[in-house]
């Protein structure tokens, strides 16, 4: 797979303190879209760190509206979505220029794992749940390392903007609804290097993480489950708050 292909969508929001490091790990082949809706110099370190092959877009809109506009801003066959507190591994890029993805492959679900010491267990046991799943054909991935086919994501209708969270594996699901192939890469590694929404709670970030994905993806609870993020957004329930996405 060519990085010239591939371009890295990010939604931002006051992420001063996160997008140096990540734009640290990008490699500068890549296209990078940022939708941002900062109030703080997060653009201004964008720029500065990284004029080339980048796009900035201010828009005041929840993640999956982010999302969105970032896949229709891109250019490129294939679109790679994640998060400004994430930092991708010293081999990802290498590791995307070795798979041979066939034209039945939609999108492909990557690993995440602890940057530090902490929740490093509970990150390697929800990457091997993402690999489990996927030896069932039923994608779970994060939307802090997803990868999409351009063009079967907008075929599919893209990101469900009723949905505030877990609109990241729902849009795998609705790929994987349409026919493709959702593979999982495990040497497609990004690290975290915030750990806030495992600070409050593992049984409530498993909770959003499985649960919800589930009722959405069997119709369980109606449309229960699209009219409230379950508290996923303590200071912003649209989904664009100060604190680290999913």
């Amino acid at each position: 797979m060519r990085l010239e292909d591939l371009t890295v969508i990010v939604p931002t929001k006051n992420e001063a303190a996160n997008i140096g490091p990540f734009l640290d790990s990008l490699d500068p082949r890549v296209a990078l879209v940022v939708v941002d809706a900062s109030t703080d110099d997060t653009r201004e370190r964008i720029a500065a760190a990284r004029p080339e092959r980048t796009t900035v877009v201010f828009d005041e809109s929840t993640i999956p509206e982010a999302r969105q506009l970032g896949l229709e801003t891109a250019t490129t066959e294939w679109v790679l979505f994640t998060d400004a507190d994430m930092s991708f591994g010293d081999g990802y890029w290498d590791v995307w220029q070795a798979l041979d993805l066939g034209p039945k492959v939609g999108a492909v679900q990557g690993a995440k794992l602890s940057a530090d010491d902490a929740y490093r267990t509970y990150y390697k046991l929800f990457s091997f749940g993402i690999r489990a799943m996927s030896w069932l054909t039923v994608p779970a991935g994060s939307g802090s390392n997803m990868l999409f086919r351009r063009q079967a994501l907008l075929d599919v209708g893209g990101f469900d903007f009723a949905l505030t969270a877990n609109e990241d594996i729902y849009a795998l699901w609705s790929v994987r609804k349409a026919g493709w192939r959702v593979p999982y890469a495990g040497g497609l590694k990004v690290y975290e290097r915030d750990h806030r929404r495992l600070e409050e709670g593992r049984f409530k970030k498993t909770l959003h993480g499985w649960i919800r994905p589930l009722m959405l993806f069997t119709g369980l609870g109606g449309d229960r489950v699209r009219k409230s993020s379950w508290g996923y957004w303590d200071d912003a329930e649209g989904g664009r708050s100060d604190a680290p996405k999913e």
